[in-house]
């Protein structure tokens, strides 16, 4: 049996090894349902390239008959016959005979030569013809009497809601729901940024949504009350990214794009998530964590009246930023910025510190100092309450 290696399996988040480990066992078939855009095919593409395989992708509701294995031909043959002679015998023969067969897929073909995973989407959307040829594939690892799939080949399906998220889906009967291991497929911000965004999405794209993560995805129900067709989705974000990436590259500034996506942004996610991501984008040109870092002095009255949103940006960057490359003075200026801060905004930016670098620095002395010099700062005694709640084992 397919063995797979231990070291690759433990890189799959927990939701990744549940959805893995159905498909693993090759017994029933693995559905996940969901609304569309929430990264169905994304977490799929993910587990595969965790695990090394080759992914490939069955859209069920655009394609025929033929690409799912019921492409038919004729074979001619050669057989034993026997006829009647004039003298009353009868005599052996070859005859050739026209025999009836399907062809296998160059996909499904290049499936048993590589450890493969692959994605029937749509299951519920497709012809009834398709769906029926996927489901001899899903149900009985197999295309017509001939062709078999290996136990190197693991296997998904993936459908959409129907009436909850606005789109049109088959119901199917007791007997079929009965073969089927039913999932229902969500996304958090937190899995989305840490299994996809963070080596896929511009980091501009990444900082807004997780200060605005009511932008992340809109319910069917706001998405139903939009003027917009357009709605916000992983989906949509993820395009409107690679819009700016493609054509201004991944490490390119607000500055290079902005005027750009004021014209498209609504195009991509909507009227209400493109209108607070254009203002994001406003507040961002006018100073970012560079400007706090190395001016702070010169902008700290702007800082003052920021939003929140935008605070959360600015955190957020620096909290992925490393704490050891700070110099003398950008470490105060740090300071003096969370010193402006809601005792929650301060406390989460202390106990990132405390968590993450910290740990991350035990075994070195000298960055232990600085981090401590930099947390022990009497300016910060106003938050210690409130750290301690977080930390009860801390000495104050």
């Amino acid at each position: 049996m397919f063995k797979v290696e231990e070291e690759k399996f433990q890189l799959l988040t927990e939701r990744q090894k549940k959805y893995f480990r159905i498909m693993y066992a090759q017994s029933g078939v693995l559905f996940i349902t969901a609304e569309p855009g929430v990264a169905k095919s994304a977490i799929m593409k993910t587990i595969a390239k965790k695990l090394g395989f080759v992914y490939k992708d069955v859209r069920l509701s655009m394609v025929d008959e033929i690409d799912v294995g019921l492409f038919p031909y004729r074979e001619d043959c050669e057989v034993d016959a026997t006829i009647d002679l004039e003298d009353g015998g009868k005599e052996s023969v070859k005859k050739i005979i026209s025999l009836m067969a399907y062809a296998i897929p160059k996909w499904a073909y290049e499936a048993n030569q590589q450890p493969t995973l692959i994605h029937f989407e749509e299951l519920n959307r497709a012809p009834l013809a398709v769906r029926n040829a996927a489901l001899q594939i899903l149900l009985e690892r197999a295309i017509g009497s001939d062709f078999q799939f290996n136990d190197g080949v693991f296997m998904v399906s993936s459908g959409n809601l129907g009436d909850a998220d606005g789109t049109d889906v088959e119901e199917f009967d007791r007997a079929l729901n009965n073969r089927l291991i039913h999932m229902s497929h969500t996304l958090t911000l937190p899995e989305w940024v840490s299994d996809f965004a963070t080596e896929n999405v511009h980091p501009v794209v990444v900082s807004f949504l997780k200060s605005n993560e009511e932008h992340f995805l809109h319910s069917f129900d706001e998405r139903r009350s939009k003027d917009s067709a357009a709605y916000a989705t992983p989906r949509s974000w993820t395009f409107l990214s690679d819009y700016i990436v493609k054509n201004y590259g991944m490490n390119s500034s607000i500055r290079d794009w902005s005027n750009d996506i004021r014209e498209l942004a609504a195009s991509y996610v909507g009227n209400g998530a493109a209108t607070r991501f254009i203002r994001f984008l406003d507040e961002s040109l006018r100073f970012g964590v560079r400007d706090l870092l190395d001016r702070y002095d010169e902008i700290q009255d702007m800082l003052k009246d920021i939003s929140r949103d935008k605070k959360s940006e600015l955190l957020n960057t620096l909290k992925g930023m490393d704490f050891r490359l700070w110099t003398k003075k950008q470490k105060e200026n740090v300071k003096k910025f969370v010193l402006i801060l809601s005792e929650d905004e301060a406390v989460s930016f202390i106990l990132k510190i405390l968590d993450s670098d910290y740990k991350y620095m035990k075994s070195n002395d000298d960055e232990n100092d600085m981090l401590e010099e930099f947390l022990s700062d009497d300016r910060f005694e106003k938050f210690y309450d409130a750290i301690l709640k977080h930390v009860p084992n801390m000495e104050a």
